[in-house]
């Protein structure tokens, strides 16, 4: 969000067919080192439940798989790498981008198979005031197969966006409007359900078109001080008039914040809101931007507030689970007979219960109940698979 010196001078589903033979369930699979195939380069979306091609469990499971229906959604990071985000996050001992940066590792390893991604950073790398709108890092593609997480490892994609995350230092003022604006051309035109989880440490600025009074400048709202001016005492750090080129760029850019966000939405793109240390007192916009975005999460922060790593990263890992997984799973077809279909969660067979396993809904579905769901929304299942052929295990 630190902008100061800028005023001085003027960012499908997919069946697999699985072989099987008899009994209950299909042997636990080796994690052994996939191979270094390179980014995903296809337009549609991973297998969201299903296996690899080359990690199709083999044993006395049923006869058949009966392929479940998958929708992988879009997710873009569009992250603020301005000055304030270098900023050290309290006990880290690393700055607030890092730390975005890592939390972003982490989820992704555990769940960026069942999603496709991108990212986007902002202010942009190229320009020369801190103000321009943000680069898009990444463009939409799947996710690493799941054999990586199984195996422990970073896969090929997620590498990659590391990699081009760690090239951009902090620098540079918050332009979200411009970049959430940049970014809707290019996010309007995918297939598929898309989100946006914007990550900030304060208030989007850098609209020279805008004027505001002290009550909505920035220095003035954080004491800070401006060409040697106190922001404070009814002295507005704003008004350029006070002798200081450009001094407007460092009003709070709600306006324009919101309406991109609106059209985000309008185009059928929520938008959810990570607020970092430092953005507290743009909590009403912050709210407002969640609000308009349709992720809302009720209570006094429609938002996610986060004041440490641990905070992030659950913030991260709850909004990803929230997209890519469902306690409803549904079917490609009717089995010939229910009473012959078993549900795995890696390769262990989930025992038919309608408190604590699963159960079929009235649509045909295949429902996880109870602790089963938490275990399933927390990310920590690779794979859920569906066999027929076998008696099912009833607790």
């Amino acid at each position: 969000m630190r902008l100061w010196r800028v005023a001085l001078l003027g960012l499908s589903a997919v069946a697999l067919p699985l072989a099987c033979g008899k009994g209950s369930h299909p042997p636990s699979l080796a994690a052994e080192e996939p191979p270094d195939t390179g980014a995903a380069g296809r337009d549609g979306g991973p297998l969201m439940l299903d296996g690899d091609l080359d990690s199709s469990p083999q044993g006395p499971c049923g006869e058949q798989v009966i392929p479940v229906v998958t929708n992988p959604p879009n997710l873009s990071f569009i992250i603020d790498h301005s000055g304030s985000m270098g900023d050290e996050l309290a006990g880290s001992g690393l700055s607030k981008y890092e730390n975005a940066r890592l939390a972003l590792s982490q989820v992704l390893k555990a769940i960026g198979h069942r999603v496709s991604y991108g990212a986007a950073i902002f202010p942009g790398l190229a320009g020369k005031t801190g103000c321009e709108p943000g680069d898009e890092l990444m463009r939409m593609a799947p996710g690493d197969p799941p054999s990586y997480a199984r195996a422990g490892k970073t896969g090929p994609r997620l590498k990659d966006l590391l990699a081009r995350l760690s090239i951009a230092s902090v620098d540079g003022g918050t332009p979200a409007s411009a970049t959430l604006e940049k970014m809707s051309g290019v996010l309007s035109e995918l297939t598929g359900d898309t989100y946006v989880v914007l990550i900030t440490d304060g208030a989007p600025n850098c609209n020279d078109a805008i004027s505001c009074a002290a009550s909505g400048c920035i220095p003035n709202i954080e004491d800070r001080t401006l060409a040697g001016m106190e922001c404070r005492d009814g002295y507005n750090c704003c008004d350029p008039a006070n002798g200081v080129e450009g001094a407007n760029i460092n009003c709070v850019d709600s306006q324009a914040s919101l309406e991109a966000v609106q059209k985000l939405a309008d185009a059928g793109i929520r938008t959810f809101v990570i607020g970092m240390p430092g953005s507290e007192p743009y909590e009403d916009l912050l709210n407002g931007m969640a609000e308009r975005g349709g992720t809302a999460r009720g209570g006094d922060l429609e938002y996610y507030s986060v004041e440490d790593t641990n905070a992030l990263q659950e913030a991260l890992s709850k909004i990803a689970a929230s997209v890519a997984i469902s306690c409803e799973v549904p079917l490609d077809y009717e089995p010939p007979d229910r009473d012959y279909v078993n549900v795995f969660f890696d390769g262990v067979v989930l025992q038919y219960d309608p408190e604590d396993g699963w159960e079929w809904t009235e649509g045909g579905a295949v429902a996880i109940r109870g602790a089963a769901c938490d275990q399933l929304m927390s990310g920590d299942v690779l794979e859920l698979q569906v066999f027929a052929g076998c008696k099912t295990v009833v607790k």
